[in-house]
């Protein structure tokens, strides 16, 4: 054969291998690029606008956009869907009352637990009193109003319940209970002064302030005088008559005990305020009437200052008679002694001076005898208190007659 062949057979055949070749050959097909979606550009001045729903509408096919909030309240808030402004403002309210419920539901949780655990703890027990014993509330006494039973925790004891309690004491005028942490009650009491007793159905001590404070027992009222005429109905109804007449006599006693006088027994204020005093020794009733007191006290200084040491046989003292403008002031006395009525008699017909001479002035006298002189000294002061025009004392506790004496103060 040669090299080349001419039959179409020979030549047809190559010619179908070589199209398979090319065929194969060939580029494969790429298939065209998906366009993607362009983002609309939004410029500042469409930023609030109304959007475009032909303009600014995505395109067929494209993925919407996620947009996640960032944590936070208001955000989360906010991006409740189809909730108005109201809405969200009753939404942020909520959460709010709810966190603050959160919290303080936390904080009573934790309270609870720190009160639990120093009401049981062994470091707060009570083990320590501080008191100053009073006269009439010793330690054993306190100790048994207190009630404290061994183990008692400090911070559960109810301070206030036990003040009444120690208050409720009739001497105790005023009490404090206080703490001390860890272990220490700290009591402090004020009890009453009796100034002195009232006699008004029964026995009382009363204060300075004129608060009769618990009723008198054996062995109570030592040298205190005794106020009376206070009526019993209105010092139980409470009237300010009773408490005026209970000042009344304390008044009296204080400004009698500011200089040394006898000791008194009784002082006694009638319904219309007159006040009488009772010496404790002789029983002298010293009559102050209704004005003031520091005056009248002073004419019986001048009275006992003159007698000397026969002021102690004086039975009756009037202090309360005031003098006519331009006449002198009198003191009307009656003695429980006759030989000293008579010897105060003598001295006083033996001074030969005017009666409204002030009996301060006059010279001491020795006592006369008892035999021949006192007869005619007796009708000297028959004639003297006749000459004075002064009536006898009435309702006085003397066994002899009453004496009237002049005085004038300067």
């Amino acid at each position: 054969m040669g090299l080349f062949n001419n039959s179409p057979r020979a030549n047809a055949a190559p010619a179908r291998k070589q199209n398979r070749r090319v065929q194969q050959a060939r580029p494969r097909p790429v298939p065209a690029p998906t366009p993607v979606a362009r983002k609309p550009a939004v410029t500042a001045s469409r930023a609030g606008a109304r959007v475009n729903r032909r303009v600014d509408a995505p395109r067929a096919g494209a993925k919407p956009a996620i947009h996640v909030p960032r944590a936070g309240l208001k955000n989360l808030v906010a991006a409740v869907p189809r909730v108005g402004a109201r809405g969200r403002r009753l939404l942020s309210l909520a959460a709010r009352l709810a966190v603050a419920v959160t919290l303080a539901w936390g904080v009573l949780l934790a309270v609870q637990a720190s009160y639990q655990f120093v009401t049981t703890s062994a470091r707060f027990e009570a083990k320590s009193l501080v008191y100053q014993a009073t006269p009439h509330v010793p330690v054993d006494r306190l100790q048994s109003l207190l009630g404290l039973e061994p183990g008692t925790n400090i911070l559960a004891v109810d301070t206030d319940a036990l003040q009444a309690k120690i208050a409720a004491e009739p001497w105790v005028k005023r009490a404090s209970v206080q703490r001390s942490l860890p272990d220490t009650l700290i009591v402090e009491v004020e009890e009453h002064e009796a100034a002195a007793a009232l006699l008004s159905g029964y026995f009382y001590l009363i204060d300075r302030d004129g608060v009769p404070f618990k009723r008198l027992e054996e062995g109570e009222r030592g040298e205190l005088p005794v106020i009376t005429g206070v009526d019993r109905e209105q010092l139980v109804a409470g009237d300010a008559r009773a408490q005026s007449a209970i000042r009344r006599g304390l008044d009296a006693l204080t400004a009698y005990q500011q200089v040394p006088r006898p000791r008194l027994s009784e002082v006694h204020v009638d319904q219309g305020g007159a006040v009488a005093l009772y010496t404790a020794k002789t029983g002298a009733a010293l009559r102050l009437g209704r004005g003031d007191v520091e005056s009248r006290l002073a004419r019986f200084d001048a009275l006992r200052a003159a007698l000397g040491e026969r002021a102690e046989q004086l039975a009756v003292v009037h202090l309360d008679l005031d003098a006519v403008p331009g006449t002198p002031e009198r003191v009307v006395a009656s003695f429980l002694d006759a030989e000293a009525e008579a010897a105060v008699l003598a001295r006083g017909a033996g001074a030969h001076k005017p009666a409204s001479k002030d009996i301060a002035q006059e010279p001491a006298a020795p006592a006369p005898p008892a035999s021949g002189p006192s007869k005619p000294a007796k009708s000297k002061g028959k004639k003297k208190k006749a000459a004075s025009g002064n009536k006898l004392l009435p309702g006085s506790r003397s066994t002899t007659r009453n004496e009237s004496w002049q005085k004038s103060e300067k």
